[in-house]
């Protein structure tokens, strides 16, 4: 407050007012409050002015803030949105390979039973065009457990594999393939009637193999739908039975093959035949002891009977020799295995034993013949051949000597356990022995 203006607002109090208040005194203060009032005025613009600057600057900021916001609400809405979308791809891909993976044979990589029969159900659906039938084939493989007893689960695993790519490979623009499980495949054919037989032996020989000491074939079923079968279940129903029906007739006609050659080996040595029917008996009732299965035990039984059937090939002077033989004569007698080996597989029918008739001289400690093996590497069906067959030769009359008793017989096999025969086959052969009749020893030539 100016000096004039303080005068005039302390006169102003007094009684008489502004009157007793000089002009000049008065016009002073009446100037310093007019440039009071102006500098207040400046003021109060100045205010103005930086609060509209303040105000334009805080819009601004808002509306940078605003825009910034905006972008990153749109950038999460995008980021989610193919989040979601790939995850959603994923999901699909996830669901279709599972998908895949419920119809897929994880082995062979054919489809599997539950894809059969949704294609062949699809197919029936859809019917047949013209004069084209569907061709509904089931196929069982022969020889394949003793393959798979014999060289073990990988290797068995790895023939599925082969012979089910073959079977792929055979219908390729023809018709599909499929694994039912096991050794059992399948195949669907959309075809005229006349067309049915080729495919039928392109199938049959792409699920057969040999190799050395083994042959692997199979038996089969056909069905034509709608001309035979009009469901899915029947069409199986159909082909599994005349595929079964086909293996029992295949093993009819292997019991031939082997009545055959055992009336060779009877021509040359009646003793061996008698032999033979003896160890098979045997075999056979402790294979059904040991709780093989009943496939198992006929082969058991069918191999026993022919397991000498290789000494057909040896001179007489050397298997009816009065004395021991030699050892050149025994690495010659040594060789009557391998032979009956390549003798039995010369008919198909017969495959499925020739494993055990090779190894029917094998030893548990690897000390015996052709090819050395030892424990388990040998078939339980030629461990219990060859524990059988030294029974029967010890309890039989030879050309250098006499029988021995079912006794002392089964004496030699426990002192011989764990080195030369299976101890757990020695042991049924002797509940076998004890659970029969006792017999006298009758003499006998083998």
């Amino acid at each position: 407050m100016t000096p004039a203006v303080a005068t005039v607002y302390a006169v102003a109090r007094r009684p008489g007012g502004l009157a007793s208040v000089p002009a000049k005194t008065v016009a002073a203060a009446e100037t310093a409050l007019v440039y009071s009032l102006r500098g207040v005025a400046a003021a109060l613009g100045e205010f103005e002015r930086e609060d509209a600057s303040r105000a334009r600057q805080a819009r601004s900021q808002a509306e940078v803030g605003t825009g910034i916001a905006m972008v990153l609400l749109l950038a999460v809405f995008g980021l989610f949105y193919f989040r979601a979308d790939r995850l959603g791809r994923e999901n699909e891909a996830l669901l279709s390979v599972s998908r895949e993976e419920a119809t897929t044979d994880v082995l062979t990589g054919l489809g599997n039973r539950r894809k059969l029969i949704d294609d062949l159900a699809a197919d029936i659906e859809r019917g047949t065009p013209g004069s084209h039938e569907l061709l509904v084939a089931i196929f069982d493989l022969n020889g394949f457990k003793q393959y798979n007893d014999t060289f073990g689960h990988a290797s068995g695993d790895a023939l599925l594999t082969r012979l089910g790519g073959r079977l792929a490979r055979a219908m390729t623009g023809s018709g599909k393939a499929y694994r039912m499980g096991g050794d059992e495949f399948c195949i669907l054919v959309l075809c005229a009637t006349y067309a049915g037989d080729a495919l039928l032996a392109d199938a049959v020989g792409a699920l057969s193999d040999a190799g050395e000491g083994w042959h692997i074939g199979c038996s089969h079923g056909a069905v034509w739908v709608p001309a035979e079968a009009t469901t899915p279940a029947d069409a199986l129903q159909i082909a599994d039975t005349r595929m079964y029906a086909r293996k029992a007739s295949r093993s009819s006609t292997g019991r031939q093959v082997a009545d055959a050659l055992v009336q060779v080996l009877s021509e040359q040595d009646r003793g061996m035949n008698v032999h033979g029917d003896h160890v098979a008996s045997l075999s056979r009732d402790v294979a059904k002891l040991l709780h093989q299965p009943e496939a198992e035990v006929r082969r058991i039984e069918l191999a026993a009977t022919l397991h000498d059937i290789g000494k057909t090939a040896l001179p007489e002077s050397l298997l009816n020799k009065p004395g021991p033989l030699n050892a050149q004569e025994w690495e010659f007698m040594h060789r009557h295995t391998a032979i009956g080996e390549r003798i039995i597989l010369a008919a198909p029918a017969l495959a499925n034993t020739a494993p055990l008739v090779r190894s029917s001289h094998e030893r548990i400690d690897g000390d015996g013949y052709p090819d050395g093996l030892a424990g388990s590497d040998i078939p339980l069906g030629a461990r219990i051949i060859a524990a059988c067959d030294a029974f029967d030769a010890m309890t039989s009359v030879r050309p250098y000597r006499g029988a021995t008793s079912n006794e002392l017989a089964l004496e030699e096999l426990t002192r011989c356990s764990g080195s030369q025969f299976d101890p757990e086959v020695v042991t049924a052969l002797r509940d076998v022995i004890h659970a029969r009749r006792p017999a006298p020893i009758t003499a006998r030539t083998a």
